[in-house]
């Protein structure tokens, strides 16, 4: 990433580019065109670069940007050669920032921008200049200084060269420059070093365990620990390590880890974390994974997704810590997470085991590597849970879910449910800000039909619930202050097929929200509401676990920016965009949070599939009849989803409100039953289940349904006649309607 400060060169810019601006206007409004816009053919990426910048610093960005585009489009274009070109010219990365922001020509300023970054990236890399820096430390001061200069800006790549070097006896002259310039390199190249510590020469070892303790950061310390404690190491190696650990904790002011087998853990942990001690650059598209080559004496790297680096680090550094300590279950139930993200960021669907899925590759796998499921579930129930309980700390929907998935595929009641700490994270779950996590947990909870209470196990049946009202419509609140705004920003978004609703207050919204919707999948807040103000508004939903991830999108009015900016610091699922935009822009900056973060909005055969489970389950609850549930509370959405239009889940639902003692559930089911319009099979389902209901509960019929039902008695399709005199039977109706039927069917 380029970094310099604008500042010093934002005003001399300033007015050249408000009159790039009117020169721009001009344009527009039919002046000449600019004969600078011609590119002469055969230019040189030189020349190209000059004029872009020429042009485009004058104000002229017509002519500017039709010569960044032949820059870009360029046959011989060398981000190296750009890079060179940046750096050789005064204020060049200054004006190149400024463009992105503040002028028409900023699309190609910030692809040329990241062809300068890409330049440094292979600069970084090359191991030409590397090994070149490294013979120039045995150069003159000046060359020397000069050389550790860019071997520190290589940081990690230089590292393997410069060991390389150390492991050659021919370039021994180099040894102590070596030696002085690796603690320079800083943080970045302890990765590399402890790798090194896997060499068979003592002397060599010895003296990057010094220069391990010298840079002084602490993941190196557990890698440290182990290698004073191996039984074979000499006792000057195990001296130095011993030293090199006190001289960190000394200098990092952290007390070294009891053992190294809990070192690594704690290690994995922050990986795990990303935390900012030990995370990769998130600027970076990759990062490496080094190893130590035993065979040809050196250390290797493997590339992987900067998104999957510390869930690689993670899973290996836990690795280290079981072969220390084979029965630590923190460390494996860690690995276990961090495999599941690992797969989960790659693109992977976390709930399947099936091997021949695959996402992106991460090459730090062999080519057979089993799916995260099957290391989940092969663990068992207690480290799914232990899983499950990291996922809902740090309210990772992808780890949550695959624990969830192992814990429904080999956990039965005993093992799902109990007063035991650990079995607590599948009952929080079911307030997990993801639906789709909520629902999980109590399929998952529901399935399992405990007869015996515990804590939220009353959660369950209203997460089923609201699983049989998803439809896949995103269903958002707005929050506005005048009518007017609020009848534009609702209507906009429901012409995008989402389910809208809006109020003036916050808090009626938000009453409101949880009467009308089963989940809440987005919030839209003016800069202009009051009681709650905007950041009061954000705190409040914040504050509730469920709505901790719900995407905000804050409508800004031009003279309220810096206050919605001040309100969503920090808050990932936060987008501002202009209180004038139209349904296409609102959507768009709910799904660009969406996206940031990793959430994935339902299709709508990803909801039917989810309410089909949940009714039958329920059914399974209803047929059983000695759970801890009560599953009349799920009669409203029962009674919900028979006008779903999906005969499957229509079917499910009319059989578990025939189940229900309720003059509402029976009269639900009679509705579908007699209706005309519904399909045969359906009606045939739902006569069955009236009957069930009769049977059980007598008849709570509203007289015009009786009605209704003898007709359909008498009716001349004979399947329809069979379905519904079973309900009739199962009335007991008092007038002798048996009678009635046989003399209707008389011959004489």
């Amino acid at each position: 990433m380029v970094r310099v400060s604008i500042l010093p060169v934002l005003v001399a810019l300033l007015t050249s580019l408000i009159s790039g601006r009117q020169v721009l206007a001009q344009d527009n409004a039919g002046a000449a065109p600019d004969p600078a816009t011609t590119v002469a053919e055969g230019s040189s990426v030189e020349s190209l670069f000059v004029d872009f910048l020429h042009y485009a610093t004058l104000g002229r960005f017509t002519a500017a940007n039709a010569h960044a585009e032949a820059l870009l489009n360029h046959p011989n274009l060398d981000p190296r050669e750009v890079l060179a070109l940046a750096t050789s010219r005064a204020r060049a990365v200054q004006t190149l920032q400024i463009l992105v922001a503040n002028s028409t020509v900023g699309p190609n300023a910030a692809r040329v921008l990241e062809l300068i970054e890409e330049g440094q990236r292979l600069e970084r890399k090359d191991e030409q200049r590397i090994l070149n820096n490294i013979n120039l430390l045995g150069g003159d001061p000046q060359q020397e200084f000069d050389a550790t200069r860019h071997l520190i800006e290589s940081g990690e790549y230089a590292v393997p060269l410069m060991v390389s070097a150390l492991l050659d006896e021919s370039r021994v002259r180099l040894h102590r420059r070596i030696l002085t310039a690796l603690p320079k390199l800083g943080r970045g190249a302890v990765g590399p070093l402890v790798m090194a510590l896997n060499t068979t020469r003592e002397d060599v070892r010895i003296e990057i365990v010094r220069v391990l303790g010298e840079i002084g950061y602490v993941q190196a310390a557990p890698y440290l620990m182990k290698l004073a404690g191996q039984a074979n190491v000499a006792d000057a190696t195990r001296q130095a390590a011993n030293d090199a650990i006190a001289r960190i904790a000394s200098q990092s002011g952290r007390a070294s880890p009891a053992s190294a087998s809990q070192g690594f853990f704690e290690l994995a942990d922050r990986y795990y974390a990303e935390d900012s001690g030990v995370a990769a650059d998130s600027r970076e598209p990759t990062a490496n994974v080094w190893y130590w080559n035993a065979g040809e004496n050196r250390i290797d790297k493997i590339e992987v997704e900067t998104g999957i680096f510390g869930q690689v680090m993670a899973m290996r550094c836990c690795e280290e810590a079981l072969q220390l300590q084979p029965d630590q279950t923190e460390a494996i139930a860690l690995w276990l997470a961090a495999n599941i993200r690992r797969e989960g960021r790659l693109g992977m669907n976390v709930e399947s085991g099936d091997p021949g899925e695959s996402g992106r590759p991460d090459e730090t796998r062999p080519a057979e590597f089993p799916r995260a499921l099957y290391f989940t579930q092969a663990a068992g129930p207690r480290y799914a849970h232990m899983i499950l309980d990291r996922a809902v700390r740090d309210r990772d929907s992808a780890v949550a879910l695959g624990a969830i998935e192992a814990l429904r595929l080999t956990a039965g009641a005993s093992s799902l449910t109990g007063s035991e700490s650990y079995k607590q994270p599948l009952v929080q779950a079911l307030q997990f800000p993801d639906v789709l996590v909520r629902i999980r947990a109590a399929l998952a909870l529901g399935a399992a039909l405990p007869t015996q209470s515990f804590v939220d196990s009353d959660r369950v049946i209203p997460v089923l619930s609201e699983a049989l009202a998803l439809s896949g419509r995103v269903k958002v609140l707005v929050v506005a202050p005048s009518e007017e705004m609020l009848n534009r920003v609702t209507g906009g978004l429901r012409s995008g097929d989402c389910e809208a609703i809006g109020e003036k207050g916050f808090f009626t919204g938000m009453s409101r929200a949880r009467r009308e919707f089963e989940h809440l999948g987005g919030v839209f807040l003016s800069t202009g509401m009051s009681e709650p103000d905007l950041a009061g508004a954000l705190a409040e939903l914040r504050r509730e676990f469920a709505f901790s991830q719900t995407p905000v999108v804050i409508l800004t009015a031009p003279d309220q920016r810096k206050a919605a900016e001040d309100a969503a610091r920090g808050d990932a699922y936060c987008e501002l965009v202009e209180d004038g935009a139209d349904g296409a822009a609102l959507l768009a900056a709910l799904g660009s949070i969406r996206s940031r973060t990793s959430q994935k909005a339902l299709s709508a055969d990803e909801a039917f599939g989810l309410a089909l489970q949940a009714a039958q389950t329920l059914e399974m609850i209803a047929g059983f009849g000695r759970t801890v549930y009560d599953f009349h509370r799920a009669e409203p959405a029962l009674i919900g989803a028979l006008a779903s239009g999906r005969e499957e889940l229509q079917t499910l639902c009319a059989s578990v409100l025939g189940q229900i003692p309720s003059a509402s559930a029976q009269r639900s089911i009679a509705h579908v039953a007699l209706d005309d319009a519904r399909s045969e099979s359906l009606r045939v389902a739902a006569f069955a289940a009236l009957a069930r209901s009769a049977r059980n509960f007598g008849n709570q019929l509203e007289p015009d349904q009786v009605t209704r039902l003898l007709e359909v008695a008498r009716s001349s399709n004979l399947t329809l006649r069979t379905a519904s005199s079973r309900a009739l039977g199962a009335l007991n109706l008092a007038d002798n309607q048996a009678s009635a039927i046989i003399r209707g069917v008389s011959r004489g």
